[in-house]
């Protein structure tokens, strides 16, 4: 009995052991965090946070499934490095609903799948404003021309315009044309405007307004007239002007412009020292320089005495006729 005691103590005592601890399960990367789908004009990106290790290179695969299958389908995003994968593929149909998932993988140890919401292209995808090509202007509207981002059959277009001195908003109707006129505005005067695509569908999908474009509507065939008439009477009018300007500084400065266009004569130092004192050979000596430098040129001199006018007039020729007529 005692032995059978001890016994039954000995297997009370090993039950109440705690248990040893179990096999540790092979170690789980954690789950890509952040997971969000971006669509914009149907480019379609899944992007997440990347998972983080000590070592080695994490790979990420991403599957899809439709509602049509309940099952999964890879893509182009297999085994990849980068944190995002572009979903945008023909075999995806824009009227699909779908759902994506993602893990990562670190050699043979995986994480979980991480799922997105349902996804709806056609409903989802941000639908971007068309480009403006140009703009026609005439002198009471504006032409737009604009191409679109995305070739559907079901996108419509509308402007929103105004005029730039003033907050008052007008709207255009939605249409298919790629051709909007905006009517009825005054001339000469800038207007912006902004345009807005939408995907016309049961649920539209409206996407936001583009950035603000401003022109200026032109001038009407009388105002170009007039514009005309003004500049050549405004031309006209400083040219008199100026004429007259001109005519009152000539008259006021008229000394002073005729002394440095017309300086004052300045009689020669010979004539001036014989004029006063006539009794001096100069005329002499000055009748024979001219007789033999220039036999044609005529020299007066005038002379004033005291209390007397007296003239001498000494002329110089060098004709040949007269030089015979005197030796005769």
């Amino acid at each position: 009995m005692p032995r059978l005691g001890a016994a039954l103590l000995l297997c009370l005592l090993v039950l109440s052991l705690p248990e040893p601890p179990a096999a540790e399960s092979p170690l789980q990367l954690p789950a890509p965090q952040n997971v969000t789908i971006y669509s914009y004009d149907y480019q379609n990106l899944l992007r997440w946070a990347p998972v983080k290790v000590d070592n080695g290179s994490v790979l990420y695969t991403v599957q899809y499934s439709t509602m049509a299958c309940d099952c999964w389908e890879e893509i182009n995003c297999t085994n990849i490095t980068k944190t995002e994968c572009n979903f945008t593929h023909p075999k995806i149909k824009s009227f699909w609903t779908i759902t994506l998932r993602v893990r990562a993988e670190l050699g043979q140890v995986k994480s979980d799948w991480v799922e997105t919401n349902k996804f709806f292209a056609d409903q989802n995808t941000t639908i971007g404003p068309p480009v403006i090509v140009n703009v026609d202007s005439t002198p009471d509207s504006l032409f737009l021309n604009f191409s679109p981002n995305v070739k559907e059959d079901n996108l419509q277009y509308l402007v929103r315009y105004w005029e730039k001195s003033t907050n008052e908003r007008h709207e255009t109707e939605w249409t298919k044309n790629t051709r909007i006129g905006l009517l009825n505005l005054k001339q000469l005067t800038v207007y912006c405007f902004q345009i807005q695509a939408k995907l016309h569908l049961l649920n539209d999908n409206i996407g936001p307004f583009s950035k603000t474009y401003c022109h200026k509507t032109a001038a009407s065939d009388a105002t170009r007239a007039g514009f005309v008439v003004i500049i050549f009477v405004a031309a006209t009018v400083t040219v008199v002007i100026l004429a007259i300007v001109c005519f009152l500084f000539i008259q006021k400065f008229h000394q002073v412009i005729k002394y440095w266009f017309q300086p004052p004569f300045k009689i020669p130092l010979h004539i001036e020292e014989y004029l006063k004192d006539p009794e001096m050979p100069v005329l002499e000596e000055l009748q024979n320089n001219c007789a033999e430098e220039d036999p044609g040129d005529s020299l007066s001199v005038v002379s004033y005495a005291e209390g007397s006018q007296a003239l001498l007039n000494t002329n110089v020729q060098s004709d040949s006729r007269s030089i015979e007529s005197e030796k005769t």
